[in-house]
């Protein structure tokens, strides 16, 4: 049994950015890019403005808590 952890996400890039490696990380991109645009019908309602907003913000930092916590350690 393999104990070196498999990682989903490249190396950060000089400007921050992680390619997927696995067929994990593509899954897990092409998921999050459809849940941000599932959120678009609520983002447009203007009853609540910040309770849209905070969805799509607290999606965002999921994708990239994830992104960080599958991804390979480096600079």
């Amino acid at each position: 049994m393999h104990d070196d952890p498999r990682y989903w996400f490249s190396e950060k890039s000089w400007w921050g950015a992680r390619r997927a490696l696995t067929w994990e990380g593509w899954a897990f991109d092409i998921g999050a890019c459809l849940a941000l645009f599932a959120t678009v019908p609520y983002v447009r309602q203007p009853t609540h403005p910040f309770q849209s907003l905070s969805l799509v913000f607290g999606l965002l930092a999921l994708i990239v808590v994830v992104r960080h916590w599958k991804g390979e350690p480096g600079s």
